[in-house]
């Protein structure tokens, strides 16, 4: 029978030298992940914001450059105030989640169907 042999002070040295590389190696790969990690999270983030500025923007169309940032702002507060409004995004957030039956398609074609168009508020009411 053979008896295993001790290692000894200069080789364990050399071991947890390597250990130690190899912690350092992989904390240096950690760390670009994250990087990555970030930079993929922040280009999805911005893809995510122009995707819907644009859609806001073609509402608009070439009069967008005129209205600020603080226009839209309260025009987006007021769409929203509408409690109509409230609860088709509510409606909308529910089949998104799986929570109620149909798509947000059909929902948003029979809001805007089946209730009729809410009238304007606004300076051009005609009076008779």
């Amino acid at each position: 029978m053979s008896r295993k042999k001790n290692k000894t002070t200069v080789e364990l040295q050399a071991a947890a030298d390597h250990v130690d590389q190899e912690i350092a190696r992989l904390q240096a790969e950690k760390k670009d992940l994250r990087k990555q990690i970030n930079e993929t999270a922040r280009k999805e983030r911005n893809a995510y914001l122009y995707f819907r500025g644009g859609e806001l923007t073609q509402h608009l169309q070439d009069k967008a450059e005129l209205l600020t940032d603080e226009d839209i702002k309260l025009f987006l507060n007021y769409v929203f105030s509408f409690s109509r409004t409230q609860k088709l995004v509510s409606d909308m957030l529910a089949i998104r989640r799986g929570e109620a039956d149909g798509t947000v398609e059909e929902l948003v074609q029979s809001a805007m169907s089946g209730y009729g168009r809410a009238p304007f508020r606004g300076n051009d009411v005609q009076t008779s």
